[in-house]
């Protein structure tokens, strides 16, 4: 999602932006002389593609959480990049909330003449690719989109807005946050917010960059208002793989909500009356669990209805709070279809009538919100099993068709917040074991006198690997099939043959998926004279599992200033059971130092029975789904390392 920079981000489940209405304006005249521009160029911003040269922005709230936004921007073009970059602007627009008027919007030229841009002519209104992506229609929600058709390389941007947000999605509470850096300079931003002095707001400046901000608060006419001032504050420069980029730069937290509890029982008030079932969803579930002894039994039972038969796709009608707000079950069950939180809440309905304890939760997918203010932003609404105390045990989405996992792994160590009428504190969703995401390799092999090596190969998958193959087998045909499965290690180990592959049936969930072929290497060692032979096994290949090249190669820094996350833990684990035809006189096995601290473990063991077999295990496994720049270098090492180790042969001396 494209933000203009520092203008307040509302990353809610809905998107929660603005209506527009259309007009056009030019601040032609004296009121157009902007002296501070000339102090933005590319001499004083070396490094900069654009700058935020000035950005006021007030905000104007009311006792029911309800307020107008005035936002003045002036952004200067310093290069292509930033011509590129900025050549479109892009606002939100969701008119169940508010509505947008765009006072202004023109462009001034490097010699201070302004140019309007006609908003007829320049701009549209698009769908959200998110929406598009999750087969969602909702005319109320789109993109406007601002063309600069004359924009050039040293002209700045201004536009002036004003938004009116005429309903509250907590009502009677205001909460948001604003960007105090970005990923260019700002040279000048203030923002104020005023209201009734009575009502309590709690702010806070998170990753403050020092001697960039100051502030001040005072009381005129029963109205508080607090001001913040940024001041040159420097770009940051993204990293690959980094965290959401509201998460580590510097930003201001305000919210009217005294707790993460009081959201928690506002979203409860919301969705419990629509979680009531019908005699038809009594059935279906009785009907579903018939003759089921277990309730893990039964919970799988009752997932894969929803997750399968409940088609993803929506049409939004809610009156309430549209976006936050599920349909009653009884319509999600009757049309067979609806979005992440209608899906939730029906399969949170069914399980109760199983006899579960379940409520619906908001996460915030990939990311994490900040504890100390309860802004609550969230973008996804998921199921979650309960233990008796109340504590959280399985937490549930139902949204992929193909998945066997209950819950996705890039949903994992990500806010989240439970509905629930007593209140629940802001939570992370857990994060797996490596073992739980196992691509397992086995390998039953016989090296012949004539250095060649054959045998068969057997892989077996797990929780996330099992659904990335699940979904990648069930896409494409017969042949497409067999020719994806053989392509993994023909990359891993140029020059083995392979044939008579098979797997398991992708639809089939009862048991893992996995597949298995046999193979033939015609020369795995090499000669080295005086009866030694260098003979590199089949699991020496560098990356035998689905993820490991994938994951490993984020680690292509040499340091970072921000964490890296990889968005999966998983164990990739090789058993190789090599027997000689011809056992060779002497066995010399490579010395490979193991690795094990909090973020990885990496190791190999040979185990000889006689010099007839030789049994190798290989595993590698990533812990962390995010790891810090301190904890960086330990995954740069392993890299390193495992480079270095797939080199290391076996050594067999024959006779001579």
């Amino acid at each position: 999602m494209k933000h203009t920079p520092l203008v307040r981000v509302f990353l809610t489940v809905a998107l929660i932006c603005s209506g527009v209405i259309f007009s056009v304006f030019s601040a032609s005249g004296s009121e157009d002389v902007h002296p501070f521009l000339k102090q933005v160029t590319r001499k004083t911003y070396p490094n900069a593609h654009a700058v935020l040269a000035k950005e006021i922005e007030s905000i104007h709230f009311k006792n029911d959480g309800t307020y107008v936004d005035e936002d003045e921007v002036f952004i200067t073009i310093l290069d292509e990049d930033g011509k590129r970059s900025e050549k479109i602007q892009s606002f939100y627009i969701d008119r169940y909330y508010a509505k947008l008027d765009v006072r202004v919007m023109e462009v001034i030229k490097k010699d201070g003449r302004p140019v309007p841009v006609n908003l007829k002519v320049n701009s549209r209104e698009d769908t959200p690719l998110s929406d598009t992506e999750a087969n969602i229609y909702d005319p109320k929600r789109k993109i406007l989109k601002v063309f600069l058709p004359d924009l050039e390389i040293g002209d700045t941007i201004h536009y002036r807005i004003h938004r009116e947000y005429f309903k509250a999605v907590i009502p009677n509470h205001l909460y948001g946050m604003v960007l105090g850096q970005y990923t260019f300079p700002v040279r000048f931003y203030q923002f104020t917010l005023k209201g009734p002095s009575k009502v309590k707001l709690y702010t806070l400046i998170k990753d403050k960059v020092k001697g960039c901000v100051t502030y001040r608060r005072w009381v005129k006419n029963g109205q508080q208002i607090q001001q913040w001032v940024f001041r040159d504050v420097p770009q940051i420069t993204p990293e690959p793989s980094m965290p959401p980029f509201i998460r580590v730069a510097m930003r201001l937290l305000y919210s009217t909500l005294p707790s993460w509890e009081e959201a928690s029982r506002w979203y409860a008030s919301l969705v419990e009356p629509k979680l009531t079932p019908t005699p038809g969803i009594i059935a279906k579930v009785e009907e579903l669990t018939r003759g089921l002894s277990t309730e893990e039994a039964k919970i799988r039972a009752i997932f894969y209805f929803v997750a399968q038969k409940i088609r993803y796709m929506g049409v939004t009608a809610e009156k309430n709070r549209p976006g936050f707000e599920p349909h009653a079950v009884a319509m999600t069950f009757s049309r067979r279809y609806g979005v992440c939180r209608d899906k939730a809440a029906l399969l949170v309905s069914m399980l109760r009538v199983a006899g579960f304890k379940a409520n619906m939760a908001l996460v915030n997918v990939g990311n994490k919100l900040d504890r100390e203010i309860p802004v609550p932003y969230f973008n996804h609404a998921v199921a979650v099993l309960r233990a008796e105390t109340g504590a959280p045990i399985t937490f549930m989405d139902p949204t992929s068709e193909t998945s066997k996992q209950f819950f996705p792994d890039y949903e994992r160590d990500s806010s989240c917040l439970i509905a629930d009428r007593r209140g629940e504190r802001l939570r992370v969703t857990p994060v797996l074991p490596p073992e739980r995401n196992l691509f397992q390799v086995t390998i039953r092999d016989i090296f012949s006198n004539k250095r060649g090596l054959y045998g068969k190969l057997d892989a077996v998958c797990t929780g996330f690997v099992d659904t990335a193959f699940r979904y990648l087998m069930m896409v494409k045909g017969k042949e497409e099939r067999a020719e994806l499965l053989l392509r993994m290690f023909k990359r891993r180990y140029p020059g083995m043959e392979m044939a008579h592959v098979v797997w398991s049936d992708p639809a089939d969930r009862s048991r893992p998926f996995s597949f298995s072929f046999d193979f033939r290497i015609s020369r795995s060692a090499v000669s080295a004279g005086r009866g030694f032979s260098f003979f590199l096994p089949l699991s020496n290949m560098e990356n035998p599992g689905v993820l490991d090249r994938w994951i490993l190669g984020k680690a292509d820094m040499v340091k970072r200033e921000y964490p890296l996350r990889f968005g999966y833990t998983y164990l990739t684990r090789v058993l190789e059971a090599i027997h000689f035809s011809q056992p060779p006189v002497e066995i010399t096995l490579p010395v490979i130092p193991n690795v094990a601290n909090n973020v990885v473990d990496y190791y190999t063991t040979f185990t000889l029975k006689g010099k007839a077999t030789l049994f190798i295990r290989r595993e590698f496994a990533l812990k962390k789904l995010e790891v810090s720049p301190g904890q960086y270098q330990q995954i740069v090492n392993v890299q390193h390392d495992r480079r270095q180790r797939i080199t290391l042969p076996v050594i067999l001396r024959g006779e001579k």
